[in-house]
């Protein structure tokens, strides 16, 4: 699956605000409704690799994919300059959290589920949140499919979204903004007992000129995933573009460590990965090639044996009256393994 909808991200359309009497709630609060209708058609292996040597060790054949989501915002000043936000969101119906115990992805509050303070000193929200590295991660460098190499493939010395976190994001000072965020990790998705001694912090900023972004961010953290001893660091520095003529380019380079790596000491592991994506628009018409690469890793600074992987995907997309058709092909290697091609066809639609 695709951690990112293309309506959510690259086209931001934002649903129009539905009052609270239409949505039922007897209240003063502005009340939003807003979501993404998703279905997708996806092969994960279309040359029929054999399991055994397949990189996804998938071979089910076509299946219908369903990446829809809804949210619920409500909105009101407390104070002058302090505007009150409280959001519920749901996930795609058809994601796991398998680093929860296989939690459901549809349920509410899977997504950015939070309360929060704004005004122009910044914003405040404390909840389940994007940490600041991931939200670059996952967008712009993980699109179109790039994300079993550059987002969740390798070790994923990182964190994603994360309940237990306290986020604060700057106002612009002309080009300049930044995000940084303490949390805890979970034990259970959306929320639960925090997992003693397991907490994280991290930062991105980012600066823009002309046509151009500049973005890096870090992350630390101790007994990551709730693992005794294990601790995570990762770095990511990283560019978006616009060109003439609708062209368009982008590409980062991250590292990540695990330190302890699965709580046995003195196992440390690391690795780097990078993306570059490049797209041209034509009106309506879109079409996205990007590629990206895990390099093999390393373990107490010795090189781990077919540890490395990539992906190259292309996408082709328009734009009519809201709704965004796409197809998707991308090959996945990892190691020596054959070489698994993954079509994707889909329609999606945000409200």
């Amino acid at each position: 699956m695709f951690k990112k909808t293309l309506l959510g991200a690259a086209i931001a359309l934002v649903a129009s605000g539905v009052t609270a009497k239409e949505v039922g709630v007897n209240s003063d609060f502005n009340v939003d409704v807003y979501g993404v209708a998703a279905i997708s058609l996806v092969n994960y292996n279309v040359t029929d690799n054999d399991k055994a040597k397949s990189s996804s060790g998938r071979d089910e054949g076509f299946v219908v994919e369903n990446e829809s989501r809804i949210g619920f915002r409500a909105h009101k000043e407390m104070f002058e300059n302090v505007l009150i936000t409280m959001q519920i969101e749901s996930g795609y119906v058809d994601n796991t959290d398998w680093g929860h115990g296989g939690a459901s992805g549809g349920v509410l509050g899977f997504r950015d589920t939070f309360i929060g303070a704004s005004g122009d000193w910044g914003n405040v929200r404390v909840g389940r949140v994007l940490t600041p590295l991931y939200e670059i991660v996952d967008w712009p460098f993980s699109n179109p499919g790039l994300g079993s190499v550059f987002d969740w493939g390798g070790i994923a010395g990182h964190y994603d979204r994360q309940s237990n976190q306290v986020r604060y994001d700057s106002p612009k000072f002309g080009g300049f903004s930044f995000a940084a965020s303490v949390g805890r990790d979970d034990n259970a998705n959306g929320g639960g007992y925090a997992t003693r001694d397991s907490s994280f912090v991290g930062a991105n900023a980012k600066y823009s000129f002309e046509k151009v972004t500049l973005m890096g961010a870090i992350e630390s953290g101790s007994d990551f995933n709730g693992v005794s001893g294990q601790d995570n660091q990762a770095y990511l520095v990283g560019f978006e573009a616009s060109l003439p003529a609708g062209f368009g380019i982008a590409g980062a380079y991250k590292m990540e460590a695990l330190d302890n790596q699965g709580g046995i000491a003195g196992t440390d592991v690391e690795q780097g990965s990078y993306s570059i994506i490049g797209q041209y628009w034509n009106g309506p018409i879109g079409f996205k090639l990007g590629y990206a690469a895990n390099l093999e890793s390393e373990t107490n600074g010795k090189t781990d044996k077919d540890s490395d992987s990539n992906t190259i995907s292309g996408q082709l997309m328009a734009v009519h009256n809201g709704f965004v058709p796409y197809l998707r092909v991308a090959g996945r290697t990892v190691g020596d393994n054959d070489t698994d091609i993954v079509t994707r066809i889909g329609l999606e639609y945000g409200f």
